[in-house]
């Protein structure tokens, strides 16, 4: 299976960030899922963008399509705001054909043209869906039947499900599933499902703060080894903004880990902490990587 990667902006560029594209990389090629990288793939022109200029925002994400569509290749991405930005101009070409011919004559400037012929799809979609958690499961070498951790979809992967249909987004299970699958316990608790605030970072970031509090002390008070998110704005709220948190709320005793979802298979897999990025990030992981570790001395490797 060959599929086109678009990485995003935020991905390959902000610390904490840079080993979910580590860790996706090792997944999907420990998979036997190849990869080809969008050549000079610009932004996406997420969905704030949208609200400046929809028909260049429907452009931006439809020159990395074009460029997949070039190469014969559905297109695959790990962030959130890039499917959700590919999806709507499929959407939108699908719905309003006359948006399809105003967005060609841009793209005719760069000599590019897009026929929507490229199926977008999220990397943990694509994950349950394409290669299945029957196949994942038996990839792994490490039981990871030792952590219990939340896991937060974020929003942007699944609203609005008409739109970018992946399955009914306000109590998503399939995520869930690939990891119980493999021997993760995964808790329900209050406030999972709720928004971090992170679109609200950068503009109202008094705003973003006490949202965050508030999903903080929710994983928290759950006693949780970690969190798992899928979205990058997710990540960066969590675990880059829990330093901030604990400074201006006064919480000494916040220090709760937070991995991307391609991180925690990947240590299943076998790799080690540092090979898929988990030193990069700001609270440190290694209680949950440790215990990960302490299960398979138990008897938690497979064969």
């Amino acid at each position: 299976m060959k599929m086109a990667m678009a990485w995003g902006c935020l991905v390959p560029t902000r610390r904490s960030l840079i080993g979910y594209e580590a860790a996706t990389r090792k997944v999907l090629n420990h998979l036997g899922v190849e990869t080809v990288d969008i050549p000079n793939e610009t932004c996406c022109a997420p969905f704030w963008m949208q609200s400046l200029d929809f028909t260049t925002s429907l452009a931006m994400a439809a020159r990395n399509l074009a460029k997949a569509e070039e190469m014969g290749l559905d297109l695959l991405t790990p962030c959130s705001g890039c499917f959700h930005s590919y999806m709507r101009v499929n959407h939108t070409y699908e719905n309003h054909p006359e948006m399809r011919e105003k967005v060609n004559d841009i793209l005719a400037k760069a000599d590019l043209r897009y026929d929507g012929n490229v199926e977008s799809r999220h990397v943990v979609d694509f994950l349950y869906k394409d290669i299945g958690v029957n196949a994942i499961k038996e990839s792994m070498k490490i039981d990871l039947g030792e952590i219990e951790i939340g896991l937060r979809y974020g929003c942007h992967m699944l609203k609005p499900s008409d739109l970018l249909n992946i399955e009914y987004s306000e109590r998503p299970r399939f995520g869930d599933e690939l990891l119980e699958a493999v021997g993760v316990r995964c808790k329900e608790y209050t406030g999972r499902y709720r928004c971090c605030g992170g679109l609200l970072r950068g503009t109202q970031d008094d705003v973003a703060d006490y949202i965050l509090h508030d999903r903080l002390m929710d994983a928290k008070n759950a006693n949780l080894d970690g969190l798992v998110t899928v979205c990058s704005l997710c990540h960066i709220q969590h675990d880059m903004g829990q330093k901030s948190i604990k400074r201006k709320f006064g919480i000494e005793d916040l220090e709760i880990p937070v991995l991307h979802f391609p991180q925690l298979l990947a240590l299943g897999f076998g790799y080690s902490a540092e090979e898929i990025g988990l030193n990069l990030h700001t609270v440190k992981t290694d209680g949950i990587v440790a215990k990960i570790i302490a299960g398979a001395s138990k008897g938690g490797v497979k064969k």
